[in-house]
């Protein structure tokens, strides 16, 4: 039996990570306010998450496109 791998999801680039960094930071104030601490707690972990998925992209220049890196 052969084995099929289906083709891998281009990256994102390091400023849309970026953004989703920033939207779960914004969205773990808002459930801070609301008093939900513990989904609080989880949006911000994913917020650390994607902001260091952003900063590795921008640092090796693996965002999908063939010109990162170069400059």
């Amino acid at each position: 039996m052969s084995e099929f791998v289906p083709p891998q999801p281009p990256l994102l680039s390091p400023e849309k990570a970026r953004d989703l960094a920033r939207a779960y930071k914004a969205l773990a104030g808002q459930l801070t306010e609301t008093g939900r601490a513990r989904q609080a707690s989880l949006a911000m972990r994913d917020s650390q998450w994607w902001l260091t998925y952003a900063i590795a992209l921008a640092q090796t220049g693996k965002d999908g496109s063939e010109t990162a890196g170069e400059g």
